[in-house]
């Protein structure tokens, strides 16, 4: 039994509506608190940005356990599906809104690039690594709430779509994984020239064609796309970048970023998931120029669990380094959205433990993001 809603018709623009989103809820590492707190705040639409299951064995002494070994085949994917969803803090969010999900790496396997697999553990044939994906695949599919169109077929699966909430916003959900070249130098977070390579892509050529179409049409005052991975750059001081996120894939970036600029668009949001932490930035036209143009925003939303409790930290890693990158916190959560024709206010919401059963949550941080004007600007 649960509670779901019909977007706006086409063409109207509809009452205004809270979305929430999240990613990254490792059963093993924590209670599904912030699951129950999206629920309690009765958002209208939930997306799902990737990780909601992980793939790993039972680990000795976690706070609660995975069944059995590393997954690989169906039943596996299907025994762990049914693990996550008996858990009733995932229920309550899940019977109180419609989804819109897409998956990440955990889904497959740790950092899967396209067919490539970050190393051979456990130890597969190439037969068997596609059979585990097409495992995967279908799993997902019978899982969670996906239409016909992604039916997967063989060891592949149509995730990237658009949806549309009548003419007040629309997302683009895209799918960074099966598509993507190799993450460039052994992936990891290193100095690498081979990331600027104009022929790496980390959508391929297709998706990032569909991408730019739509975000051309100018279907909504909001365009939202709901991906997996850290868009704007993150350099450390030994220049060295994260080359599984976007910045392993700065020439993709860069169309990208240059093709909504010159398509005008005119409220850009990114929302991402992965990285275990709270991030709100700016996106700029040159990243190496602070006084660039800013053409968009992105919200990064913390995981459910995995990282277990994180700390109050709120100081920006490298922030001197980024100076557009506005917020950072390493709790615990998901981040509220509500959007109006008007702005787009963001509330990263957290919590203190997921080691612990009800922890309340809190506001970290809101941002606003007014009509034309792109940045994130304090509440």
């Amino acid at each position: 039994m649960g509670r779901t809603r019909t977007a706006p018709a086409p063409g109207t623009v509809g009452r205004d509506f809270t979305m929430a989103f999240a990613s990254c809820a490792h059963y093993e590492q924590g209670y599904y608190t912030a699951y129950r707190r999206m629920a309690d705040d009765r958002p209208d639409l939930i997306l799902h940005l990737g990780d909601y299951i992980y793939e790993g064995g039972a680990t000795s002494g976690a706070l609660r356990q995975h069944l059995g070994s590393e997954i690989v085949s169906l039943a596996d994917y299907r025994r762990r599906y049914a693990l996550y969803h008996s858990d009733p803090d995932l229920q309550a969010a899940h019977a109180i809104a419609p989804w819109l999900v897409v998956p990440d790496d955990h889904e497959v396997e740790n950092n899967y690039a396209n067919m490539v697999r970050a190393d051979n553990s456990p130890v597969l044939t190439a037969a068997q690594w596609t059979a585990r994906r097409t495992a995967a695949y279908q799993a997902y599919f019978e899982n969670m709430p996906l239409r016909a169109a992604a039916t997967p077929s063989g060891n592949s699966i149509q995730l990237y779509r658009r949806v549309r909430w009548g003419t007040l916003a629309t997302f683009h959900m895209l799918d960074t994984r099966q598509f993507r070249d190799d993450q460039a130098c052994g992936d990891g977070t290193k100095v690498c020239a081979d990331a600027d390579l104009p022929s790496r892509s980390i959508t391929g050529a297709t998706q990032e064609a569909w991408l730019l179409d739509g975000l051309g049409q100018h279907l909504s005052t909001w365009d939202l796309i709901g991906q997996q991975v850290f868009f704007a750059r993150n350099v450390n001081a030994s220049g060295a970048m994260n080359m599984d996120a976007w910045d392993g894939y700065r020439a993709s970036r860069a169309r990208i970023q240059q093709g909504i600029i010159d398509r005008a668009v005119r409220n850009p949001v990114v929302l991402t998931g992965d990285v275990h932490a709270s991030w709100g930035n700016n996106l700029k036209a040159d990243y190496a120029n602070p006084a660039s143009a800013t053409f968009g925003s992105e919200l990064v939303c913390t995981s459910i669990t995995s990282g277990g409790n994180g700390t109050a930290t709120t100081a920006i890693p490298n922030g001197s380094l980024n100076p557009h990158l506005r917020f950072y916190s390493d709790r615990r959560g998901y981040v509220r959205t509500h959007i109006t024709p008007s702005q787009l206010t963001a509330d990263f919401r957290s919590v203190a433990t997921v080691t612990e059963h009800g922890a309340a949550a809190t506001t970290a941080r809101t941002f606003i993001i007014h009509d034309g004007q792109p940045g994130l600007a304090d509440a």
